[in-house]
């Protein structure tokens, strides 16, 4: 390209302090000029360029699309920007972002005039600043995750610290109660030297009650004390649970009887040998069917079933009780937690659940609860056992 020579003298200055790659080709794309700044970027001297087709100089990977951008020049006859990159004369990438303007004299392309500006740190602090962007994105997700966790453990604990309260406030009640009443009791017939022996007889019954009552409730604290430090201890034996069920149902008769209760049940005269610890189960069981006759009121009902199925033993209890809230449901197993809206007699502490779910549990059983207000309550226990089945 010619201009007059106080032009091209400008036009050397310019191209030679300019901080762009300034270039310009033939009409078949080999570089007839290129400034020092470009070639030095690319660790050539100025002089290698010259001949050198341009795509020469760009990676392979960019080839395709280097060539779509000069065919783009050549059908519009228009300034082109694209970007592309070049492989050094040491075989280093720089990304470059050119413009390209054709040479045109009489509507032939004569050659064509380019300037680049190197964009390979730009695209690295782009890239690193998409990567942080990214963490960033990644860091904010967990954050409000463990935010989330956090708030939901707080909830947990706000609960079973609720919980907590009430379970100390109701057993304070509790230890009150019969306290109370032996102390109340014994206080009369020590200070009453003349009480009838009737009426004597009367309290000292009321006395041993309560103080039965008051062991219970103590023994039970117990058991929680042990489930807690895991000092409950699982002793295995082989027996036939079918005997233990029909047992514990035979020790619960009288008072089956006393509240002229209707109990039915389905359960075969068959050998189901469970490897378990007996004397836990009995608990497990007696526990079951005690609390089905304290919710179910006089002339109801109580319904026992138990079934072989393939690797475990079920037994369900159906009662015609008071029944409990669904929103006390998913409770109802928590240690601390007492349902309130049971018919619960005198004698209940509320806490036979959390020890049946703990035995069971210990045994990698299943527990669960069905109930609906004033209709009654279903309990069903799974336990494994080892398949040793024969029917008499």
């Amino acid at each position: 390209m010619k201009f007059s020579n106080q032009y091209q003298t400008k036009f050397e200055i310019i191209k030679e302090i300019a901080g762009e790659f300034i270039f310009f080709l033939d009409n078949e794309g080999y570089f007839t000029e290129a400034n020092s700044y470009g070639a030095s970027s690319l660790d050539y001297d100025p002089t290698e360029l010259t001949g050198r087709h341009f795509t020469e100089l760009v990676s392979a990977k960019e080839q395709r699309k280097t060539a779509k951008s000069f065919q783009q020049i050549l059908k519009k006859k228009k300034t082109i920007s694209f970007e592309t990159i070049f492989i050094s004369k040491f075989g280093n990438e720089v990304r470059y972002e050119i413009k390209c303007k054709p040479l045109v004299k009489d509507e032939e392309i004569t050659g064509v005039i380019g300037a680049g500006r190197n964009i390979s740190e730009l695209r690295l602090y782009e890239d690193k600043l998409n990567d942080f962007d990214t963490r960033l994105k990644e860091a904010q997700r967990i954050i409000s995750i463990e935010r989330q966790r956090s708030k939901r453990q707080k909830s947990f604990l706000d609960e079973l610290n609720n919980m907590k309260s009430d379970f100390v406030s109701n057993i304070s009640h509790e230890l009150r109660t019969p306290l109370a009443s032996i102390i109340g009791f014994s206080e009369t017939i020590t200070s009453d030297l003349n009480m009838p022996d009737e009426m004597k007889t009367e309290f000292l019954n009321i006395i041993l009650h309560e103080g039965k009552r008051l062991a219970k409730l103590v023994n039970d604290l117990l058991n929680i004390s042990r489930f807690e430090e895991d000092n409950i201890h699982v002793v295995k034996s082989e027996f036939n649970i079918i005997q233990v069920l029909k047992d514990v149902i035979n020790l619960n008769r009288n008072a089956i009887n006393k509240k002229n209760i209707t109990l039915t049940n389905e359960i075969f005269d068959e050998n189901i040998i469970l490897n378990a610890d007996k004397g836990k189960i009995i608990l497990v069981l007696d526990g079951i069917i005690k609390n089905a006759l304290k919710q179910t009121k006089n002339e109801g009902r109580i319904f026992i079933t138990a079934q072989s199925l393939y690797k475990e033993f079920e037994i369900t209890v159906s009662d015609t009780g008071a029944g409990i809230p669904e929103s006390e449901l998913n409770s109802i197993f928590k240690k601390f937690h007492r349902v309130k809206f049971l018919d619960q007699t005198p004698e209940d502490t509320g806490l036979n659940l959390v020890f049946i779910k703990q035995i069971v549990d210990l045994h990698k059983g299943f527990i669960a609860i069905q109930s609906e207000v004033n209709k009654g309550t279903t309990i069903i226990i799974k336990l494994p056992r080892d398949l040793t089945s024969s029917i008499n």
